[in-house]
């Protein structure tokens, strides 16, 4: 007897769209950014809802672009895509989409109308990944890492931009290029038997790795640099050092036996664990 795969309802649908384990991170960093470019906790709250609304409209749009490539074999493994299963239909997905993108731009334009450039860039290269214009293993990981850097911006415009906050941006850039290679490590038995291009495919496990921990040491030099501009206390030097004496060990481990399973642990660690820790430190810096 064979057992039928029950659908999920569409509230459970609609729940996946908001891509809650990447785009609480957004909103993180990009209220944590404002905050510490000093403009007040009731404008950064609002940038934070701003960031989190074009960050869960840019990712249920890659869910759209992606429909036809995760309905079934081994992609529909890696991630669940309620658009392709059948649970919503693709023009709720995209109504979905546009509907918190739009709501990003309204709270953008209200709080603080400077962040718009950042806004546009960063919603240029959202859809552009959605177009799939930049499908190269290096391509995909650059655009992965420029978001995170315009996500910093972003909330930096709603006060003052200052140097730290110019560091912290390339820190977060240099952390997400590096993290790509972890993520691809993390998903390699899949992506080798549905063939897609990513960074070990293209380069091998070990380079890949060796990638990985070189721009993890950057974005570790960066995030030490920012504290020496002045802008931030003590407090930040202290959880940064955490930052960085935690970040040093999981690359150490990560280089010496790459593997998916590990990529799947220190995935986590890096992009919940290791940036909450970070945009922590960049708030209570700043008090």
């Amino acid at each position: 007897m064979v057992e039928s795969k029950r659908q999920p309802t569409k509230l459970v649908a609609f729940f996946w769209l908001l891509r809650l384990e990447r785009s609480a991170m957004v909103a993180l960093i990009t209220g944590a950014s404002a905050f510490a470019a000093g403009a007040g906790p009731t404008r950064s709250l609002w940038m934070t809802l701003a960031g989190w609304c074009l960050a869960v409209g840019g990712f249920s749009l890659d869910f759209y672009a992606d429909r036809d490539l995760d309905v079934k074999g081994p992609r529909s493994q890696i991630r669940h895509n309620p658009l392709a299963d059948g649970s919503l239909s693709p023009l709720t997905g995209l109504a979905f989409s546009v509907a918190f993108i739009a709501a990003s731009f309204i709270a953008t334009l209200a709080t603080a109308p400077t962040a718009l450039l950042p806004w546009g860039i960063t919603l240029a290269v959202i859809i552009g990944l959605a177009l799939h214009l930049f499908e190269t293993p290096l391509a995909r990981a650059l655009t992965l890492g420029l978001l995170q850097a315009l996500y910093v911006l972003m909330g930096a415009a709603a006060g003052r931009l200052n140097l730290g906050l110019g560091l912290l941006a390339a820190m977060f850039f240099f952390a997400m290029f590096g993290g790509r290679g972890m993520i691809d490590i993390r998903d390699f038995a899949q992506d080798e038997v549905s063939r897609m291009q990513t960074l070990p495919r293209r380069y091998g496990v070990k380079r890949t790795a060796q990638f990985t921990a070189v721009c993890l040491l950057i974005s570790y030099a960066l995030s030490l640099a920012a504290y020496f501009t002045g802008e931030f206390s003590s407090i930040y030097l202290y959880l940064d050092l955490v930052f960085i004496v935690v970040g040093l060990v999981c690359a150490w481990l990560f280089v010496t036996r790459p593997s998916p399973r590990l990529a799947n642990v220190l995935t986590l660690v890096f992009m919940m664990g290791a940036g909450s820790l970070i945009c922590l430190a960049m708030v209570l810096g700043s008090v």
